[in-house]
């Protein structure tokens, strides 16, 4: 019987400094914080250059000529909706979207304007941002 006590104080220990480990780690999650952050910013841009979909996956109203090139995308990628996607993270969050003050209408839409979702996180991103946290931050240490 002492012998299953032992093995199970012994259990107990390393379970112990692992959890210890674990929290001196969750203390500061920058680093994969950053790396959500790139994630969701490819994410983003692949909705509005290439999907056209919302997070959710439903297909935009279309959008035609002017409105594409100029708003969207950009000319050369500089002052379109791609161009102002951005993230920033810091020890316990992170916050992805666009800098551009128009950003806003294309999400909800207006009067005028259908929406065209694009910021959000789908389905594919959760499994991502998962894969981040357990496997490439953690090291699979939870499986």
């Amino acid at each position: 019987m002492q012998l299953t006590i032992q093995a199970i104080t012994t259990h107990l220990d390393a379970i112990d400094d692992a959890l210890s480990q674990l929290t001196e780690r969750m203390a500061d999650l920058t680093e994969p914080m950053l790396g959500i952050g790139m994630l969701l910013e490819t994410s983003i841009s692949e909705r509005i250059r290439d999907t056209k979909q919302s997070p959710d996956g439903e297909d935009w109203a279309d959008v035609k000529g002017k409105e594409r090139d100029q708003i969207l995308i950009g000319l050369g990628m500089q002052g379109g909706l791609l161009s102002g996607i951005t993230s920033v993270a810091d020890s316990h969050s992170v916050i992805a979207g666009s800098d551009k003050f128009y950003a806003q209408f294309l999400q909800m839409g207006t009067r005028r304007m259908v929406a065209r979702p694009f910021l959000g996180i789908s389905s594919q991103d959760e499994q991502d941002i998962a894969d981040i946290l357990l496997d490439e931050w953690l090291g699979g240490s939870l499986d």
